[in-house]
């Protein structure tokens, strides 16, 4: 724009001193160049000086103003460079990007290796890009399911992974996408997809997914099953233990059998850890407090008597008492 109003106002000014001297006098000058006579009035010999200095002028400002031009836009460009990467840290998934300027370096290296968590979400900002990722941000933190069209995160990024649990939220079934593609998340996401499939699927539906299970899960399972009044089977039990490769010990295996009372028939309660006692000598407890739990006191003694002296001391002392008279509470031995 200045350089427009320069343009303008100088020719402006030669217009006028060329006319004043053409008023005045109209005589003509020759002047030889390069041997070649030039006639001209001595108003254009007069204004010929402006001319040049013109030019001259006019090139050199246009010069300076390209340069201005560029730094400018390569300033802009970095701008847009450190907005993404603002935007990167803010969505946990902070990337090296590219800069023009020495200044803008300085602070995208920083911005590119951290992550920026909002200490809330007040934030006055006049950028939109950055004013749509607080918003987004903001709403996942309040439990929202959020399209994240246009964002790629990775499978374990904190906030995709909390977007996900929302939209299980408020979209049940969608458990069942996260759990066939259980290779990508994290365990936890897993589980907790797990557990809310369960609520609206049967279980040979739930036992497709049985090598996800740990002993939380498969109490989780026994619980709900007794809670909404669904059925199961010893075999289905046993089958998700198998497959999940369960690193169980005695306490868990103690956990089921006080779990399964109320879900199994007594025979099958009795199946079960018959067959887990063949597989792992550590379910042993859990067997031997489900015959006393069911009252079969003489084929527990006879059990007892094939063990080592050293083992399953408290059901040992839970027989002698009871030979005695003292009925205690079975629980207060295990």
């Amino acid at each position: 724009m200045r350089l427009k109003k320069y343009i303008l106002f100088s020719l402006i000014l030669m217009g006028l001193v060329g006319g004043l001297i053409y008023t005045q006098t109209e005589q003509t000058y020759t002047l030889e160049v390069l041997g070649i006579p030039v006639t001209l009035p001595i108003a254009v010999w007069v204004i010929l000086p402006m001319f040049l200095m013109f030019v001259a002028s006019f090139f050199h400002m246009a010069y300076y103003s390209f340069i201005n031009f560029m730094r400018l836009k390569r300033y802009k460009k970095d701008y847009d460079t450190l907005i993404a990467s603002f935007v990167n840290a803010l969505y946990r998934e902070p990337k090296a990007l590219q800069y023009k300027s020495k200044e803008a370096k300085n602070l995208g290296t920083v911005s590119d290796a951290s992550y920026l968590i909002p200490q809330h979400f007040k934030i006055d900002t006049k950028d939109e890009r950055l004013r749509k990722v607080i918003d987004t941000l903001k709403d996942i933190n309040n439990g929202m399911y959020v399209e994240l069209e246009g964002v790629q995160l990775s499978p374990k990024n904190p906030i995709l992974l909390r977007n996900i649990e929302n939209r299980m939220k408020e979209e049940p079934t969608y458990s069942g996408v996260v759990l066939k593609n259980c290779k990508e998340y994290p365990k936890e996401l897993c589980k907790k997809a797990l557990r809310i499939f369960m609520d609206f699927s049967d279980i040979a539906k739930i036992k497709e997914y049985a090598s996800l299970f740990d002993i939380e899960t498969l109490i989780y399972l026994i619980q709900h099953v007794k809670e909404e009044k669904k059925s199961i089977e010893y075999q289905d039990i046993l089958y998700i233990i198998q497959q999940a490769h369960m690193d169980l010990d005695g306490k868990d295996y103690i956990a089921i059998a006080r779990e399964i009372k109320d879900v199994l028939a007594p025979d099958e309660r009795l199946k079960l850890f018959e067959l887990l006692k063949e597989e792992d000598e550590k379910s042993e407890a859990a067997y031997l407090y489900t015959l006393l739990d069911l009252e079969m006191i003489e084929k527990a003694r006879e059990f007892l008597e094939t063990t080592n002296e050293e083992e399953l001391q408290e059901f040992k002392a839970y027989l002698e008492l009871k030979e005695c008279g003292k009925n205690y509470p079975l629980e207060l031995f295990v």
